[in-house]
């Protein structure tokens, strides 16, 4: 097996729980706004934010129309009209309150750390938020340093991103380094674009859309293959 000494671990659903804290951050700013903000409401949220994300990804919107036009096409399928830009603002801040572990993230980056890798957080998103959710979550003591797209002025799964992380980390060489996430779209294709090698996380067995040298449904399975 390759050895590995450097790994690139994604944080939204890889070693926290982001769908948890959106719901409970997105329910808690809509219901001050007055807003819907049942099951149903919460998933069209979700639904159109991950929507605006992966056309960023894909290099087909810029970052600064997500964060309000989120919320601008939600109202739309309301028909209401609320301060986009306050909501936006107030959902940033619950969010970033938001910090629910995936089983097993302590343990598995206790393990890792054990084992002597290098281990950066590479996440996309805003840095301030995802500062304070590593932070608040207790991930923060296992990282050799954190890498946010919004620092690194590009996102996953830009090649340049990959490059700036690399720049600003010990190894070079990318045959010793490992991405970990859950995201096809930015984990993956990201590994792809940067001649990387990928462990796609996918507890919900979902189809791949594109190849990963590893692949596992547990974070406890990271044990079989580092």
């Amino acid at each position: 097996m390759r050895k590995y000494t450097s790994l690139f671990l994604d944080l939204d659903n890889t070693l926290l729980d982001f769908n948890m804290a959106e719901k409970v951050a997105v329910e808690k700013v809509l219901q001050s706004y007055g807003l819907p903000h049942d099951e149903k409401a919460v998933k069209t949220y979700s639904d159109i934010n991950r929507n605006y994300w992966e056309r960023f990804e894909r290099g087909e919107i810029e970052k600064s129309e997500i964060f309000e036009g989120r919320f601008k096409t939600f109202l739309s399928v309301y028909n209401l009209e609320a301060d986009t830009a306050a909501i936006s603002k107030d959902y940033c801040l619950n969010l970033s309150e938001g910090y629910f572990k995936i089983d097993g993230a302590i343990e598995i980056l206790e393990y890792l750390k054990e084992k002597g890798y290098k281990l950066y957080a590479t996440t996309n998103g805003l840095s301030l938020t995802q500062f304070k959710r590593i932070e608040n979550s207790g991930l923060k003591p296992y990282f050799d340093k954190i890498f946010v797209s919004e620092q690194a002025g590009h996102q996953k799964p830009e090649k340049e991103y990959f490059d700036y992380v690399i720049d600003n980390i010990e190894e070079k060489d990318r045959s010793k380094m490992l991405i970990i996430g859950d995201s096809q779209s930015s984990d993956i294709l990201g590994g792809i674009n940067s001649s990387i090698d990928t462990c796609w996380f996918n507890p919900s067995c979902f189809l791949s859309k594109y190849k990963s040298n590893f692949e596992i449904a547990s974070l406890y399975d990271i044990k079989k293959i580092l």
